[in-house]
């Protein structure tokens, strides 16, 4: 081996380059890269065939997070034989700088804004999604949330249970509004089922006690006598 042929295969061991194309649907996924400089003799330009490219995991625990087009990587060369390479991400650039500089927080940017941050120096976990965007959680089994106070704000939530049950007291601000009747009892105290200030407009009856407040009777009990109660 002359001089020239193992100088080349040690600039070949590792050099840096840009993802020219991929094909995520070869089997493993594929990518060519351009390295070096076509008119830079000590750094001489070249496209790879179709390598594949490294992946945090790969086994029984899997990830997918495909490189894309421009995006800079390392080209690792076994034996310095470009077509035996492998890409290795990320390297960041003026076209896709740093999503932060900050040291306490995890951040994964996705393309159309979408944003996954966690701040542990400010224990904050933030999901930013942009317009429309949509959340899904599957779990067949349970989902349990433990926190201190929760606040959720939307137009409109539908709670699409058998049974909902609720342990603690509840306090509904807005309009009460039932559409399939309402039952209950008196609580442990021995107080009265419901307390309500202010009028109550019913369009129809009010049974009390098995007596109709609109349709029942009274005895007459004589002149100036107070009449029985409801029949």
């Amino acid at each position: 081996m002359d001089a020239n042929e193992f100088r080349r295969l040690i600039v070949n061991l590792i050099r840096k380059g840009s993802v020219f194309d991929v094909d995520l649907a070869s089997n493993p996924p594929t990518c060519r890269v351009s390295v070096g400089d076509p008119d830079d003799a000590d750094n001489p330009g070249l496209t790879t065939n179709w390598i594949p490219f490294a992946t945090t995991r790969a086994g029984t625990t899997r990830e997918w997070s495909p490189l894309t087009k421009g995006e800079q990587v390392i080209l690792l060369c076994p034996m310095g034989d470009p077509a035996q390479g492998i890409a290795v991400a990320g390297i960041n650039s003026d076209a896709s700088p740093a999503p932060s500089n900050s040291a306490d927080k995890h951040l994964r940017v996705y393309p159309d804004g979408a944003q996954l941050e966690y701040d542990h120096a400010a224990h904050a976990l933030t999901a930013t999604l942009p317009e429309g965007a949509t959340v899904l959680i599957v779990a067949p089994g349970a989902v349990s949330v433990q926190t201190k106070t929760a606040s959720v704000q939307a137009d409109d939530i539908t709670l699409d249970a058998r049974q909902t049950t609720v342990t603690g007291a509840m306090l509904v601000k807005g309009a009460f509004v039932f559409e399939n009747g309402m039952s209950g009892h008196a609580g442990e105290s021995g107080g009265p089922a419901a307390v309500i200030s202010g009028t109550v407009a019913v369009s129809d009856d009010v049974i009390a006690g098995g007596k109709s407040s609109a349709h029942h009777k009274h005895q007459e009990q004589g002149d100036n006598a107070p009449t029985s109660e409801p029949l």
